[in-house]
Parts: C-alpha cells; structure tokens; sequence
C-alpha cells in the first residue's frame, strides 16, 4: 500500500501518516501563517522609501518640523506655494547617498553664503522641486531657505532623524 494512501481523515481530526497518528490543530495553523505574515512585513520596511511633502507659504516652512528613521531612504518633495523662489537647505547631515532628483533652478540668489549647503533644492514661486536622500546619523537638523531675508523672516524648520 502507498504511504501517500495511508493519510486520511478520522472524525476526531486525527490524522495517520505511515500508521502513527499526529494532530493538526486549526490554532497553530492560523499563528503559523500570522507569523509569517508578520516576519514578512517586518524584513521589508527598512529598504522602502519614506515620502515627505514640504510646502513653503508665507515665508514658512508647513510642516516646520519632520522625522525619519537613518538609514531609511527619503524622497523630499518641496512644494512653493508662495509668490518669491524658496528653497529647502540643511548645511550638514551625515548621508550615505544623495539622489540627483533636484533641478537646478536658474537665476536662484542664496545670498553671500561661503559654504554649500550639503543638502540644497529650490523652488520658482508656485513650482516644486524633489530631491532623494539617506541620512546616516541620528540627530536634530536645521533647515532653512537661503534666499537673503528669508532666514530672518522665520523660514526655518527641523529634520529630527530618529535612530533605526
């Protein structure tokens, strides 16, 4: 007789293989297949890109403050509802890549600035821009638009980078 026969069914949900009884039980089915769901969604979170949507009005940032995770990829859309340039720039933030999403916007004054910003987009009144990028290091980072008097005028924000 075939061994693959010699399963079947016996109404107490007893089950025989080869002759020797062994229990299925319908709750350690379902925390098996939740388990694996589980450990499934939770390998797949650290590698997928986090989007943020930054909108400059009124010679403010909306949000004014933000948070990421480090190591987690970001996509920063930079939305300028205003009727002036904006831009988005952070002086230093550690980073393992930087995409090279962001236009360069022709004409764009940042002042009497000496050192390039590390991270930089700008904005023309009422267009939007976008950069990507994956900061390293857990930390609170200033942002701020360059544009002569905007700083001053309260053009100012927060990047908190939570540690993984």
């Amino acid at each position: 007789m075939n061994w693959i026969a010699l399963v079947k069914f016996v109404g107490n949900r007893t089950y025989t293989l080869k002759g020797k009884p062994f229990f299925m039980k319908k709750s350690i089915l379902f925390l098996l297949i939740i388990a694996a769901v589980v450990l499934a969604g939770c390998a797949g979170g650290s590698g997928s890109t986090v989007e943020v949507k930054l909108e400059a009005s009124g010679m403010k940032y909306q949000p004014a403050a933000f948070e990421v995770v480090a190591g987690q990829p970001v996509k920063l859309t930079f939305v300028n509802n205003d009727s002036v340039e904006h831009d988005f720039s952070i002086m230093e933030i550690p980073m393992a890549s930087m995409g090279a999403t962001a236009e360069p916007m022709a004409g764009h004054n940042m002042g009497n600035m000496t050192t390039d910003p590390q991270l930089h987009m700008a904005a023309a009144m009422s267009a939007s821009n976008s950069l990507e990028f994956t900061p390293t290091k857990s930390g609170t980072y200033e942002f701020f638009c360059t544009v002569p008097g905007h700083k001053e005028a309260g053009m100012v924000g927060t990047l908190v980078v939570k540690a993984p």
